[in-house]
């Protein structure tokens, strides 16, 4: 069957399309990825269309590593490898879940550049409202990593046995996430960086800092319903 993501890209199979994406530009793979992650599969093909946009994600995974670490590093003068990864993180889930917002009649790492500074930004307000705050860092309205960040900190002396219950609390809807997901919020609490974690589970730093937020967002709202 013909497999056409754009007037300008088509092939006549699926096999030919898998074959074409490691030899295709950034833009032709944001466009691939744009088309698998919105097409609906024929039937019996899901499985296909799912490889297509595996593979074409992997591809920006795998070119985009490295040189967004050096404009981190060099441009932005980061030298906190354990906050580059972080950052990596959450540009590389931006590109995945905001793929559609690419114009491709513009500078694809233009575009990137830009998420990772706003990234980089944001990870430094982050931090810094973490390193002066002795409360909670957030209202329910906010990020719901910083909310878990929040919620696992070291209680004050007069707060102790409030927060006693507050963390068995905590404990306790932890345990109940999937087991995989489970693992990742705990390895993070623990100060893991999502790269040593996507390399002990053997996922991608997206799949985590995806898995991450998503479990942050689920224990928020059985903690604070």
């Amino acid at each position: 069957m013909p497999v056409n993501p754009s007037s300008s890209v088509e092939f006549k199979s699926w096999e030919q399309l898998l074959k074409w994406l490691p030899g295709a530009t950034e833009t032709q793979l944001m466009t691939v990825l744009v088309w698998a992650q919105e097409q609906e599969a024929p039937t019996g093909e899901a499985a296909r269309l799912a490889q297509v946009r595996k593979e074409a994600f992997e591809q920006l995974l795998n070119r985009c590593g490295k040189r967004l670490r050096q404009y981190l590093a060099r441009r932005l003068h980061c030298r906190d490898d354990h906050l580059i990864d972080d950052v990596l993180q959450q540009v590389f889930l931006k590109l995945y879940l905001r793929a559609e917002q690419f114009d491709p009649h513009r500078s694809f790492w233009g575009w990137l550049y830009r998420i990772a500074r706003n990234e980089y930004v944001d990870a430094l307000r982050r931090r810094k409202l973490t390193e002066s705050s002795t409360g909670p860092l957030i209202g329910p309205e906010g990020e719901p990593e910083n909310w878990l960040q929040a919620v696992s900190r070291e209680p004050r002396p007069d707060e102790i046995l409030l927060e006693q219950e507050r963390q068995q609390a905590l404990e306790n809807a932890i345990a109940s996430l999937p087991a995989r997901q489970r693992a990742i919020v705990q390895w993070k609490r623990e100060g893991m960086s999502g790269k040593d974690i996507a390399n002990r589970l053997g996922v991608s730093q997206a799949y985590v800092s995806q898995s991450y937020h998503e479990a942050s967002y689920l224990l928020r709202e059985m903690l604070e319903p």
